[in-house]
């Protein structure tokens, strides 16, 4: 990596790079990598280590089986699955289970945990806002959620992996 980010070029192709680095190294990096997209350099970055590539890249691109399957930015992929809600009301909430696009609800003590399907959101926020919202938490699908979106039930090879670009 020093030899690389040591060198003027306008591309870097970066594969793990970070493997085997300590949690300092891997900051260094991660500002390297910073410094050079600040820089106009274009990085394709690969790397199973998803948080990174969600941190580093300003595009994704979902690899199986030696062939692109998804690309684009990390909000235009966010389509792909389904929003995390933890909602807690003044009254119960009668026949979520049957709210289009509602999943896995789970009970947490005074409040309920489930996932949205992204185009049913604004839908089932009405919904639940009739019983009184006393708290609510929202989190966006994460890079490993769209990744995994697109590997459950396929068994993966070494060539499978998640890339990014800057």
């Amino acid at each position: 990596m020093i030899a690389a980010f040591s060198s003027d070029a306008d591309l870097y192709i970066l594969d793990e790079p970070t493997s085997g680095l300590d949690p300092l190294m891997e900051r260094v990096f991660q500002e390297c990598v910073m410094e050079a997209k600040n820089e106009g350099k274009s990085i394709l970055l690969s790397s199973h280590i998803l948080s990174e590539v969600e941190r580093l890249c300003d595009k994704v691109g979902i690899i199986r089986q030696g062939q692109i399957i998804e690309t684009g930015t990390l909000d235009e992929l966010r389509h792909l699955t389904r929003t995390s809600l933890l909602v807690e009301t003044k009254q119960p909430i009668p026949d979520l289970g049957n709210v289009n696009g509602v999943w896995d609800i789970v009970k947490k003590d005074e409040a309920l945990s489930f996932q949205v399907d992204t185009e049913e959101l604004d839908n089932v926020m009405k919904y639940i806002s009739q019983f009184g919202i006393v708290k609510l938490e929202s989190a966006p699908p994460t890079l490993e959620d769209l990744f995994m979106s697109h590997y459950e039930g396929v068994r993966k090879t070494s060539d499978s992996g998640a890339g990014g670009a800057l």
